[in-house]
């Protein structure tokens, strides 16, 4: 909507509009005239260059007047100095001056809201005209906007007299910020990433530290060739040797990367727009964080495997930080994380986000459906001042949900209150569960990423179809999903102590009882099918009764094989609708002719039995006999080496696997005492004891689930290595003099050698869940940690990857480490005995 030009007059008098000098004969019906001032500028040599000053001469208009030459440009000036914080000018010339074939502007006729100044004008003219100081060459309209004003503050504001042109002042600021585009900027997501394409769409509605992105194109482009051939000769050796050399090759393929530096051109543009973003752009802190193409997909969120700096400020340390960043790319970790997804693509897919830096008073992460689909809370972890050692698995947060309201005298009642309310509102906006970074100072809190929850906890714990499956207690690896509910304490205590013993047993040609564990639902027990197929299974163990444990509080019931489906359809209520899946340990159970029990004496194999069973042997409650081996050394069949009463001739066909497997057994835990049952003519090993120490088996109830799943292996011991893990998890994100080279380093090393120095994949056991440990996912069973986050990276990563995980509450000691869906149970002493 133009002006009138009563209007004109009225909002100068309102002090609205500046016109100075202002003569009301001036005002038109919807401008004003303006005048020309005395002095022209012309240009001295061609060509202009838009990048530098281009020198001029000044002419000074005499009161007779000056004439203009045709195809010649002339840089004037008003008289009157102009301008509106409320109106849009924009400007013509008089038409009486354009009827003499005269231009006052080629192509600039629109100003800026906030511009107050006399105006340059571009006078060219198709005739040789002659003009004077004083004329009125042009007229200013000016117009109502609509929307929110952002007044100019540019180059130009306040002129005198006529301005040559001073492009090359913010030209280089102009192809920054086409080079580096801001949150605002129209994106492309394959260049910027996933993370600062979030944060750019939910700037205009939320707290989003103010920020700009350096595209991946940015960092292929500043490989050398020797770097590039360098990186594609490594990542195909690294896939063609399967792994074979791992950790020569990533060290190699780290030490390249490492020596990426940003090219001159780019730097110098960075620099611009670091410039153009942050007005104090020397005395800004900032967080320059890496932006994989790949990171924060529905897919994988490749949490923490590229690095963040924090407390960055000065162009020299920004640009350090994001070749910091470049570098994080083709460290260990993220190497690892790429190559599990089968990604050998030697090519840097990687943005970095340079944003203000929040300096919070309290920092978290938040997470919706963390527990699957029916979990309607939202969870929140929370440390005082920064979330770089929460994510990174080194500080153990608060913890707090929306199912139970924070108390109104909380100290961050208000922060979390507002941090609920974001986390709903993302999830509502993207129809998705998410995951969640924040940071809360005086102004409220600030969203700092946001991704889609890749993983959560909990799986659906239901089927729609009938199922009943079973698997080996002893030897099989339970598939992922596999829920064991209540029975996982019970399934990981046989399987941390037995399990191995089991399998040891079966190397030596020993014959052990069979044991499953099961999963099934109420329309698979009312499946003839189904149960047809559990019948065929039970019955392989060789015995007519099992062993039922549904868990610590129901136990030990011994049934009929045959009874087993209307046993199990009892105890759980299962309905021939029932879709939610239960779990149970099914045991074969041998009452047998003799219990027996076994130990190593001296030289020699003292084997008790009886038949009134082994729990009466083991009780004490029933007198035993015994069988006596002399000298394990010597044949077994030499006269006088083996004694054995009247009812102890049934076991002299076992005696040499009895004595063999008591060998190995005390070999490998010690003094123990062995037991077995003979059932017919049959002798199974059913367990053992350590002797000289207490219970073997040790359960920590008080866990806190981080990954779902189960997983079994030798207990590896980091707890030793906190200081290690801790400057390489968070080193990096706390100050670029203090960054670190993973793959270099000799304390990954040898934590890599000691991984594969174990007799299969290991449970590794750490204080903390470190995001350094990314690193071995895929060449571990899972991992155990005394306490920490649920949320933070190395959790995320873990879920994603399906390895089981939990934090224990205190710490563990053993030697067989089991994991069962927040169980862990560990088997072994701490030290070995006299």
């Amino acid at each position: 909507m133009i002006l009138t030009g009563n209007e004109i007059e009225r909002e100068w008098a309102n002090g609205r509009i500046t016109i100075e000098p202002f003569t009301p004969e001036q005002v038109n019906p919807n401008s004003y005239n303006f005048r020309l001032g005395r002095t022209l500028r012309v240009y001295r040599d061609m060509p202009l260059d838009a990048k530098r000053t281009n020198e001029f001469e000044e002419i000074e208009l005499p009161d007779e007047g000056y004439v203009l030459e045709p195809g010649r440009l002339y840089l004037a000036h008003t008289i009157e100095v102009l301008g509106s914080k409320l109106y849009a000018p924009t400007f013509a010339a008089r038409s009486s001056v354009a009827r003499l074939g005269i231009f006052i502007n080629l192509s600039a006729s629109l100003g800026d809201i906030g511009f107050t100044g006399q105006w340059t004008l571009q006078l060219y003219t198709l005739n040789r005209v002659r003009v004077y100081p004083g004329i009125n060459i042009g007229q200013m309209m000016w117009w109502r906007p609509q929307g929110e004003i952002l007044l100019y503050d540019g180059k130009y504001q306040g002129s005198v007299g006529p301005r040559s042109s001073d492009i090359h002042i913010d030209i280089d600021k102009q192809f920054a910020r086409q080079r580096f585009p801001g949150l605002g900027a129209s994106i492309d997501v394959s260049e910027v990433g996933p993370k600062f394409a979030q944060l750019a769409a939910h700037s205009r509605d939320h707290r989003v530290p103010t920020g700009f992105c350096v595209p991946a194109g940015e960092f292929a482009d500043a490989l050398t060739e020797e770097q590039s051939a360098g990186l594609e000769e490594a990542f195909a050796d690294l896939r063609a040797t399967v792994g074979a050399f791992y950790t020569e090759s990533v060290e190699h393929i780290a030490k390249i990367g490492a020596q990426v530096r940003l090219p001159e051109q780019a730097r110098t543009l960075l620099i611009a727009r670091l410039r153009d973003v942050f007005k104090d752009a020397d005395g800004t802190e900032l967080a320059v964080r890496s932006s994989g193409i790949e990171e924060d997909t529905e897919a994988s969120s490749l949490a923490g495997v590229h690095h963040t700096v924090l407390g960055v400020t000065g162009a020299d340390e920004v640009v350090a930080a994001v070749e910091r960043c470049w570098a994080s790319y083709y460290e260990p970790a993220a190497v690892a994380a790429r190559v599990r997804t089968g990604n050998y693509d030697p090519v840097p897919r990687l943005a970095v986000i340079v944003q203000a830096l929040v300096r919070p008073a309290v920092a978290g992460v938040a997470f919706t459906g963390l527990d699957g689909d029916a979990d309607e809370r939202v969870t929140v972890e929370y440390v005082e001042g920064l979330a770089d050692g929460l994510v990174a698995g080194v500080a153990v947060p608060e913890r707090v949900t929306s199912a139970r309201p924070v108390p109104a005298d909380h100290p961050h009642h208000a922060v979390l209150d507002e941090v609920i309310r974001l986390a709903r509102a993302l999830k509502q906006r993207h129809g998705h569960d998410v995951d969640v970074e924040w940071a809360a100072d005086d102004e409220g809190v600030h969203l700092v990423q946001i991704r889609p929850l890749t993983a959560s906890r909990q799986s659906a714990h239901a089927d729609p179809e009938p199922r009943v499956e079973a698997h080996s207690l002893y030897f099989d690896e339970l598939p992922a999903g596999f829920h064991l509910g209540e029975v996982a304490a019970v399934y990981g205590s046989y399987v941390a102590k037995r399990g191995p013993a089991y399998r040891l047993a079966q190397e030596r040609d020993i014959t052990v009882g069979a044991g499953w564990v099961l999963q099934y639902n109420g329309r698979g027990l009312h499946d003839e099918e189904a149960t047809a197929r559990l019948a065929a299974t039970l019955a392989g163990g060789g015995s007519e009764e099992c062993v039922l444990d549904f868990g610590d509080t129901l136990r030990q019931i011994v049934v009929p094989k045959e009874e087993v489906v209307a046993c199990l359809v009892q105890a759980t209520g299962a309905a021939p609708d029932a879709t939610a899946l239960h779990a149970i340990v099914v045991r074969d159970f041998h009452r047998g002719r003799l219990g027996v029990i076994s130990r190593l004496a001296g030289e020699g194999l003292v084997v008790e039995f009886t038949a009134d069973g082994l729990m009466a042997l083991n009780r004490g409650t029933a007198g035993g006999e015994t069988v006596l081996v002399r000298h394990l050394g010597q044949d077994l069949t030499e006269p006088g080496n083996v004694s054995a009463p009247p009812g102890g001739e049934a076991l002299l066909p076992h005696l040499a696997g009895i004595a063999r497997f008591t060998t190995a057994m005390h070999e490998a835990h010690g003094p123990l005492t062995l037991e077995w049952v003979l059932a017919g003519e049959e002798l199974y090993f059913v367990d053992y004891s350590l002797l000289g120490s207490h219970d073997a088996v040790t359960v920590s109830g008080e866990g806190v689930l981080i990954s779902p799943g189960t997983a079994r292996g030798p207990l590896l011991r980091l707890d030793d290595e906190d200081e290690l893990l801790t400057r390489l998890s968070i080193g990096p994100a706390v100050s670029i003099d203090k960054a670190q080279d993973v793959g270099e380093h000799e304390g990954m090393a040898r934590i890599l050698d000691r991984v594969a120095a174990c007799d299969g994949k290991p449970v590794v056991y750490a204080t903390r869940p470190y995001a350094v440990l990314s690193i071995l996912i895929g060449q571990v069973a899972g991992f155990v940690f005394e306490q920490g986050s649920t949320l933070g990276h190395l959790a995320i990563l873990l879920r994603e990857a399906g390895v089981p995980a939990v934090a224990a509450g205190g710490a563990v000691d053993g030697t067989e480490a089991v994991i069962s869906d927040g169980t862990v149970t560990t088997a072994g002493r701490k030290e070995a005995q006299p």
